[in-house]
């Protein structure tokens, strides 16, 4: 069922109760110390890279199947670190008391470590050298101690407030359905399906997994879904003769640029970008708070989706073409993708999710028309140029055609409900205070 714009934009109130935590916004208290009014020790005669070091260092100790969580709870803590001494945002969901001139590059850098302490204790060897190193370029004094306890603070105190929220749980066994549209466990390692419990997540941002739910794939049997199926027939196909492939050795670069996971593309771009832009240290640790936060909460959508409907996959539909019940289509049972199918159903397309709800937060913070290079592990030695956020997640939306992953109606859906989640985030989190105007740049 579609919501009504109202429901769509109505303001997270941020409660949601996590294992008998009641998450909300919170303002420790503490005797004797109080929000700090003097601002001026804070200000940066230039970029300081500690967000950028500590998105790095999130990296480098964190598992695939946590990383997008991790960055998002590393970044909230540290924005509210930061947003606790200089108070011109709305907090994620905490306010510490800060003495005046606590150091706020110390605060950002010790909310860092705790939540990345406390959720990979085995990675101390990694963290402890990087937190000395880190704090050793802050000059000693009442200033950066102060700035640690503000920091010490959050960090426990995001960690707690989300440790219930659901997200890194292993989900129920999928049990695949029957008839033509289900999905099937696909080769060539019918690996079990991720992320299948899904609907007991408790978001950062959205109200509910199911907020922006779209309405379900074209029936199997339609005349769309035929003229999809082909188009990912024809260009998908994984060519063993590249002189014989439909695609083209541009389309097939395309294909494999993409195969890099979304939440690290843009978290790199951000890092890349960021520097030139002059940001003060408040403002870089908000754009990357809120691009995580998009990343986090576009992936819970979509993926309450992909288990509402359980949509087939190509490579499943396509070598099962003859027996759908669509005159339309024409199967070929020996049909083999050109990139492997990942595994969980099809509809709607998590990548282009992931990709537009990122670009949304991109456009508003650093602009529409924003250029920049890049490069991709899976194509070494190559790097091409976007000419904005939107370039590059176009270039995503084909590239998953190219590699035979999905139906081309899945990557509108995808994109349309990434684009959803991404400006719920910004329209609605971290938002200044009232007599601090947001410059950012209008969002499309």
């Amino acid at each position: 069922m579609t919501r009504s714009s109202e429901q769509r934009k109505k303001p997270n109130r941020r409660v949601a109760r996590l294992g008998g935590v009641l998450l909300a916004a919170v303002v420790l208290q503490a005797c004797g110390a109080g929000p700090s009014t003097d601002n001026a020790p804070n200000a940066l005669s230039g970029p300081s890279p500690v967000v950028r070091d500590w998105n790095l260092i999130t990296l480098q100790v964190v598992t695939p199947p946590t990383r997008a969580r991790s960055w998002t709870l590393v970044h909230v803590a540290m924005f509210d670190a930061i947003n606790s001494i200089e108070q011109r945002y709305h907090p994620y969901a905490v306010t510490a008391p800060a003495a005046a001139g606590a150091s706020s590059e110390a605060a950002a850098i010790q909310a860092a470590y705790r939540v990345l302490a406390r959720r990979y204790p085995g990675a101390l060897a990694v963290l402890n050298p990087n937190l000395a190193t880190s704090l050793a370029a802050i000059p000693d004094g009442p200033g950066k101690t102060a700035g640690t306890a503000v920091g010490d603070l959050v960090g426990n105190a995001i960690y707690d407030l989300r440790i219930d929220d659901k997200i890194n749980d292993p989900g129920p066994a999928y049990v695949p359905g029957s008839g033509p549209a289900a999905y099937q466990l696909t080769p060539p390692n019918f690996a079990q399906p991720v992320n299948t419990g899904v609907a007991s997540w408790v978001p950062f941002a959205l109200s509910q997994v199911s907020q922006f739910r779209p309405e379900g794939p074209y029936s199997i049997d339609s005349h769309q879904f035929a003229r999809d199926y082909d188009e990912t027939m024809t260009l998908g196909v994984a060519c063993p003769d590249p002189a014989s492939c439909a695609r083209t050795p541009a389309q097939s670069q395309t294909a494999l640029w993409h195969t890099e996971q979304a939440d690290i593309q843009f978290n790199r771009i951000a890092r890349g970008l960021t520097p030139s832009r002059g940001l003060g240290l408040l403002e870089e640790a908000r754009l990357f708070a809120l691009l995580n936060l998009a990343v986090i909460d576009s992936s819970a959508a979509v993926f309450d989706a992909k288990y509402t409907y359980n949509f087939v996959r190509p490579v499943t539909a396509i070598r099962n073409g003859d027996a759908d019940g669509n005159p339309r289509t024409v199967g070929d049972p020996a049909w083999s993708t050109f990139i492997i199918t990942p595994p969980h159903p099809e509809y709607p397309a998590a990548h282009g999710a992931v990709q537009g709800a990122a670009a949304v937060v991109m456009n508003k913070l650093l602009g529409k028309h924003q250029g920049f290079d890049d490069t991709m592990p899976a194509v070494p030695g190559v790097t091409r140029h976007f000419d904005s956020f939107d370039d590059f997640t176009a270039d995503g939306f084909v590239a998953r055609i190219y590699g035979g992953k999905h139906f081309r109606n899945s990557l509108k859906v995808g994109r349309k409900l990434g684009r959803e989640v991404g400006k719920y985030v910004v329209q609605t989190q971290l938002q200044p205070v009232r007599g601090h105007d947001d410059d950012d740049d209008d969002d499309e």
